[in-house]
């Protein structure tokens, strides 16, 4: 009976100890995720990319490569690839040839519920979505400070 006592007392210490790196990972698995679908200013600014259209071809090419899927939504435009510069929807992927990096801070993919959340349009391949500004580094700045 001792024995069996011990054993539970080291595995609950063992599941103490491994809780934290356990979520560490969840954690750092999720930030991955995330930059997957984002290109943000420190990786803009390595690139040698004149275009937005360049940059996302050489660093996120998968993201182009969704706008040739086939669909059968063909006349609502439901199935293609929405482009929006700073809210505003442009004509299409292939706008972003002419758009510059001068400016661009973020560039990033939403999913189709992504796009309808945030952009209110509805798409069954989703949207790139360019921005002159980084909503999250605005949104940090504006969260409640602890008194």
């Amino acid at each position: 009976m001792k024995k069996l006592a011990w054993i539970a007392g080291a595995l609950l210490c063992c599941a103490f100890v491994a809780t934290p790196a356990t979520a560490q990972h969840a954690a750092t698995t999720q930030r991955q995720r995330t930059e997957r679908n984002r290109i943000r200013l420190p990786e803009i600014q390595a690139s040698n990319a004149q275009s937005v259209y360049q940059l996302i071809q050489s660093r996120r090419g998968m993201w182009l490569m969704r706008n040739n899927q086939p669909t059968s939504l063909g006349e609502n435009g439901g199935g293609q690839l929405l482009v929006f510069y700073d809210g505003a929807q442009l004509g299409g992927v292939e706008e972003l040839r002419e758009v510059p990096l001068a400016g661009v801070q973020v560039i990033e993919f939403l999913n189709p519920a992504e796009s309808e959340h945030k952009l209110g349009k509805y798409t069954t391949i989703g949207a790139i979505r360019v921005l002159t500004h980084d909503e999250a580094a605005a949104d940090s700045a504006r969260a409640p400070r602890p008194r």
